[in-house]
């Protein structure tokens, strides 16, 4: 994939109006017990619900109330993390870093302190879909090797696999093939509060003992990792879920989710070699000075590994609980002929942290290229030299 290609392609895509796309938030009030919460995003089948307090706007989402341990009395305002909205005017391009910076499924578009709706992952896909991709295999957006778990695992194991390694899919295998795909969604409902009379009082999270099983989605559409984006977003709309299954040779070798899809619309960053960041928000204060940072530290490694044809930076907060400054994920891909490179730093400042990703990048890669090098001078013919 051409990403300077894929970005002006995509220009009509990222430069629309997220008030074109508005679809209806689901609010709730602070007081709100968690159970009542989860009762709502339950109905209304979301993953986001928001609420205003004073001019600031607050969210919660799934894999929050998943971390949960006294559901029946926690409230929500315990739980609520401070966001930057969108305004009738952002572009996509800006919903869509907003989605990834924050692991959300919805962004909320305020104006004059009212949440006037969201942005859906969802929507922006449905947009992708009506400009052909089929120049783009599924193969070079994928992530590869997703976690697994049996279906003869517990539920309370696929929380734990969900909330420490910070995704919401996990393919289900039943003997040695993929059942179902496991979400957060699917544990939600798990949540509430029993109303029978032989469970009351009795704390949810024991439900989660239970085998896996059939719980999941069997709906999951499986490509193969050749197949163009057109038919993974076709499909994937079709059947009306947030993955796609990759295979290779009949088994399991990546996954596409709507955070994939997304990156599609990340930001570009002037520059020799072309440069893509994704989910750094413009309003953050060091947002400049981060931009830099990745700039140099990519024409630093040109100086030692020239062969570098393009990079991207992901940037995520990792959340925390209320009260408790959040921590920030940050993936760094250096696209080369040979191989594609990650490298991946958690941390609180994000200028240390790019200080960091770019020692290791230009210490790893620059090492790479001494030892290709001296591959190369034992393979050439001494006899043609004298």
């Amino acid at each position: 994939m051409n990403a300077r290609v894929t970005h002006d392609y995509l220009k009509v895509v990222r430069e629309k109006r997220a008030d074109q796309v508005l679809s209806e938030a689901t609010t709730i009030d602070p007081s709100f017990t968690i159970s009542k919460v989860i009762s709502i995003m339950n109905e209304n089948d979301v993953y986001d619900v928001f609420c205003m307090k004073g001019n600031s706007v607050f969210t919660i989402n799934v894999k929050d109330l998943l971390a949960v341990r006294d559901i029946p009395k926690m409230k929500a305002d315990s739980l609520l993390r401070r966001i930057q909205p969108l305004s009738k005017s952002s572009t996509l391009e800006e919903a869509a870093s907003m989605l990834t910076h924050y692991r959300m499924r919805s962004a909320p578009v305020v104006d004059k302190n009212q949440i006037m709706g969201v942005v859906k992952a969802k929507n922006i896909i449905e947009l992708l879909a009506q400009h052909s991709l089929n120049w783009i295999t599924a193969n070079t957006i994928l992530t590869p090797n997703p976690i697994t778990i049996d279906s003869k695992d517990t539920l309370s194991k696929a929380r734990k696999i969900i909330m420490s390694n910070r995704i919401d899919h996990i393919p289900v295998i039943n003997g040695s093939q993929v059942s179902s795909v496991l979400t957060s969604m699917h544990l939600l409902p798990l949540l509430t509060p029993s109303e029978r009379s032989d469970e009351r009082g009795r704390n949810p999270l024991k439900r989660l003992d239970s085998q896996v099983g059939n719980i999941g989605s069997s709906r999951v559409p499986q490509c193969n990792t050749n197949d163009s984006l057109d038919t993974v977003i076709k499909s994937m709309l079709k059947a009306n879920t947030s993955c796609c299954l990759l295979i290779l040779w009949e088994n399991l070798h990546g996954i596409i989710t709507y955070g994939d899809l997304l990156n599609l619309l990340e930001k570009k960053i002037s520059s020799e070699v072309p440069l893509y960041i994704m989910g750094l928000p413009e309003d953050l204060s060091n947002a400049e000075i981060v931009k830099t940072k990745f700039q140099k530290i990519i024409k630093n490694l040109t100086k030692v590994y020239p062969e570098v044809e393009e990079a991207r930076a992901s940037i995520k907060i990792i959340h925390q609980t209320a009260g408790v400054s959040h921590n920030y994920e940050v993936t760094v891909r250096v696209l080369t002929p040979y191989e594609t490179h990650n490298y991946t730093e958690t941390g609180r400042d994000l200028s240390k942290i790019f200080d960091t990703l770019g020692q290791r990048v230009i210490r790893t890669l620059s090492q790479r290229s001494k030892k290709r090098w001296k591959m190369s001078i034992r393979k050439i013919d001494k006899s043609k030299i004298f």
